[in-house]
């Protein structure tokens, strides 16, 4: 698809529309702006589908659409603001509880309960960070692909999703060991009430 043909813009948006939704809900955390995205996006690539160059695959193209504008979203509404002192925290996560040494965020069964703590997590990221481990982790794409619409570096992208994993590992492992001391709670809870 070269040229605006309705037919075929129509296809694209049956084949990308949902994922492009998803995606922006993601960022976002919100529908009418992850509405306002997809339309953002499909408007955009019917204006400017002639300018497509098919250097990349026609989903890295839109995909790329669809995060510029959930990130300026995010910028134009000022949701969220990074400090450097907020930076330097992510990146000095080395000393993490022990308890977090076997954890990883993505292998996390997602119960309803889990999913709600991750997406709580995932909030608590910088934008930077929470769009790399939504890109490569949730929506499950490639290193390259990433670095393609994000337009960064891919060892830029590694870097990144390692220290969103850092995060959301530290963050969830906290989660269980509050989890943990509310078993234990109820244990002893249990034993006062049989003895």
């Amino acid at each position: 698809m070269k040229k605006q043909e309705p037919a075929a813009f129509s296809e694209l948006i049956d084949l990308y529309g949902e994922r492009v939704y998803n995606l922006a809900m993601k960022i976002l955390r919100n529908s009418t702006d992850a509405e306002d995205v997809f339309q953002e996006t499909f408007t955009a690539v019917y204006e400017k589908i002639n300018t497509f160059n098919e250097q990349s695959y026609l989903f890295t193209w839109i995909y790329r659409i669809a995060t510029n504008f959930a990130l300026m979203k995010i910028r134009y509404s000022k949701r969220e603001s990074v400090t450097e002192t907020e930076l330097d925290y992510y990146d000095n996560r080395e000393n993490l509880p022990a308890s977090s040494q076997n954890f990883y965020p993505e292998q996390v069964v997602l119960n309803e309960e889990l999913k709600v703590e991750l997406e709580r997590a995932l909030a608590r990221i910088p934008e930077m960070y929470r769009t790399i481990f939504i890109l490569r982790d949730l929506e499950h794409l490639s290193t390259a692909e990433t670095a393609a619409i994000l337009n960064i570096s891919e060892s830029n992208v590694k870097v990144r999703l390692r220290r969103a994993r850092l995060f959301l590992r530290d963050e969830m492992c906290l989660y269980f060991d509050r989890c943990k001391e509310k078993e234990y709670i109820s244990d002893d809870e249990e034993r006062t009430e049989i003895f």
